[in-house]
């Protein structure tokens, strides 16, 4: 596989009335067999959720499942007995091992807009667990949301990924060093970045195989989320 920028004109869409969702790699409905996955990340969906709308109960098994709250709130409820509402910029870490029952739910009057995403576990058949947290993002500066780094016990997911959540403000500029044997996923939510000269828009992305150091130069202010994951 090759450096590849995706373009959000060539992602596939689903609108359900309720649920406007980008599938980035094939989900439901969406299958490509040259696009399954990138390494150990599964699923990456862009979802919006209509206000008073939810996702049955509904059973997950052998996945770490990131929720990255962008606007509006969603309310989780699982066989575990948890019942959590969680916040814009707030973010939640499930892990369905040997199996688990939820729901999420937006109970609110607002669209609810999320990232969702799965990545394949390091070990089966652990119990289930589930997790949520605020998050404070500062400007200019990599925000890690989730690692697996097992001294950071609120981030960490049991799979070998950092996520990483960037605000940049106009021109602020900054590079990134891609390790070996290891992968870079780059999606943009908002605004307009520059990288090595290419221009990424809203819902953009980029996929980085080959380790280099990269320049990322924010045209406007700009909110993107970086994933570094191993091979």
């Amino acid at each position: 596989m090759k450096n590849k920028i995706i373009k959000s004109n060539f992602v596939y869409e689903a609108n359900h009335g309720w649920l406007r969702s980008r599938h980035i790699f094939s989900f439901a409905e969406y299958f490509d067999t040259e696009n399954m996955w990138f390494w150990n990340m599964r699923v990456f969906n862009d979802d919006y959720i209509a206000w008073a709308s939810w996702f049955d109960l509904h059973p997950h098994s052998n996945m770490e499942i990131l929720t990255i709250l962008l606007d509006g709130e969603i309310t989780h409820g699982d066989n575990l007995w948890n019942k959590k509402t969680i916040k814009s910029w707030d973010i939640q870490t499930m892990s369905a091992w040997t199996w688990v029952l939820h729901s999420e739910e937006n109970l609110s009057n607002d669209e609810t807009h999320l990232f969702q995403i799965w990545f394949t576990p390091l070990h089966l058949g652990n119990k289930p667990n589930y997790r949520d947290f605020k998050v404070y993002l500062v400007k200019n500066k990599l925000n890690l949301l989730a690692s697996n780094n097992k001294d950071d016990t609120i981030w960490y997911l049991d799979s070998d990924v950092n996520v990483y959540r960037w605000l940049f403000e106009k021109w602020h500029s900054f590079d990134y060093q891609i390790k070996k044997r290891r992968w870079l996923f780059l999606y943009v939510n908002k605004w307009e970045i520059e990288i090595d000269w290419e221009i990424l828009k809203a819902w953009d992305q980029i996929r980085y195989t080959a380790g280099w150091s990269y320049n990322f130069i924010s045209k406007t202010d700009s909110d993107f989320v970086v994933i570094d994951v191993k091979i």
